[in-house]
């Protein structure tokens, strides 16, 4: 666990789309602000107290604040004023040690970068001179009917002209978002949506399947028999299309959900799968950090109270078991195509002060034994733990859906498609 990020969420949206549960709303230029300024109070305050605590430890402040990755997420934080932007990212710069090379991280939704070429050529250049050097646009479809549908303010002519922009400002690591098994939509159509995705070479995709949330207007036209969700079969089937179509295209398919050209995996993301320290900022954020995951208010009145305050508005928080530690490691690790060791997944448990003394002990003593590769005592190690559900997990295996080798655990193509019921075994 060497690596750490941060994330900073920024709830404003120009509308909020039909799928959407995610917090976030529109809002004039008003509280845009007032949610900035605090939003710098809180990255002050938290930078201060991590800088407190690693002296208490007797470390140094300067490691404890060193970061890697920097993702700014929404919502759609293109909507916010680059003079707003700037004063948060120069924030950032000043309590912690964003590392040189780092992966930092804008989204922004095609046509809220500005409507004339100046303007988004301005603001774009403003993005890579605060210090953004990878770009995420949620495309989500290139069909202007199915964009409407799905409640999206954009036009495929949008995404084709702010492509063209954003390559000529010079910014060489893009993902695009996209999204199928929407309802009306045909394996065909998905496909086509790729194709024209591909004709921009983007550096990343990410392909998501369409969720129907509770509270969002195609949850309602679901209860009322307006809208039907597309069949789980023809989803998979969907999928699998996709997926064989992007490594045909030279991308690693390299989480359920992400492909990359070689060398333009999601940083951020990584730190996630590889259960890393991220620590989120803004409202209803989520960090992890020392073994703790905390997750701030979603109230706006609570969240500008706290920074009024000088207080860091944390609704909740929870200190990891070993258990804790070892099953999101496996949950997280199983969504990445190569898996999950057994080495990272006891190295996972350990990092808890309540680890099974006897398990350290034998993990511990057989990786010091030179005849005992500690491969093989982590093994052993996790099995013990897992004990219960061994008998199920060489089920998986022996149907073709999971791989147990002498190294970990990971995913067959197959086993994708029932990822969550394999991943219970574990949880």
């Amino acid at each position: 666990m060497n690596k750490k990020g941060i994330y900073i969420h920024i709830p404003f949206c120009v509308r909020k789309c039909n799928y959407c549960a995610f917090l976030s709303c529109v809002a004039d230029e008003a509280p845009r602000e007032e949610y900035s300024q605090a939003l710098i109070k809180e990255i002050k305050l938290r930078a201060k107290a991590m800088a407190e605590e690693a002296e208490q430890r007797g470390e140094d402040p300067a490691e404890a604040l060193k970061i890697d990755t920097v993702y700014v997420g929404g919502g759609t934080p293109s909507v916010l004023d680059v003079s707003q932007m700037r004063e948060i990212m120069h924030t950032v710069n000043k309590c912690f040690i964003v590392k040189d090379g780092a992966e930092v991280t804008i989204e922004a939704n095609p046509a809220t970068l500005g409507r004339k070429d100046g303007v988004m050529l301005a603001k774009l250049q403003a993005y890579k001179f605060i210090g953004f050097n990878r770009l995420s646009m949620g495309v989500q479809s290139m069909d202007n009917d199915r964009l409407h549908f799905l409640g999206r303010i954009h036009t495929p002519l949008n995404v084709e002209r702010d492509m063209d922009l954003i390559r000529r400002k010079g910014f060489y690591n893009v993902n695009l978002d996209l999204m199928f098994s929407v309802p009306g939509q045909t394996t065909e159509d998905a496909l086509a949506d790729v194709e024209h995705i591909l004709s921009f070479e983007p550096e990343h995709i990410s392909c998501y399947s369409l969720q129907i949330e509770e509270g969002t207007p195609f949850a309602s036209m679901i209860d009322s028999g307006e809208m039907t969700e597309v069949p789980d079969e023809e989803d998979r089937a969907t999928y699998h299309k996709i997926c064989e179509r992007l490594k045909e295209a030279g991308y690693e398919h390299y989480e359920i959900s992400n492909f990359a050209k070689p060398g333009y995996r999601s940083q951020h993301n990584s730190l996630y799968w590889n259960m890393d320290d991220y620590i989120g900022f803004g409202l209803g954020a989520s960090g992890f950090l020392g073994g703790v995951r905390y997750k701030n208010t979603e109230n706006f009145d609570e969240y500008f109270k706290a920074a009024d305050e000088g207080r860091l508005p944390v609704a909740d928080e929870h200190v990891n078991s070993a258990f804790d530690n070892i099953s999101e490691a496996v949950f997280t690790g199983l969504r990445r195509i190569e898996g999950i060791s057994y080495k990272d997944a006891i190295e996972a448990y350990l990092r808890a002060d309540d680890a099974d003394e006897s398990i350290a002990a034998r993990f511990a003593n057989l990786s010091s034994d030179p005849a005992a590769p500690s491969n093989d005592a982590a093994s052993e190690a996790f099995w013990e733990i897992f004990k219960e559900s061994k008998a199920e997990a060489v089920d998986y295996a022996a149907r073709g859906l999971l791989i147990i080798d002498n190294d970990g655990l990971k995913l067959t193509e197959l086993g994708i498609d029932i990822s969550n019921s394999i991943m219970s075994l574990f949880v």
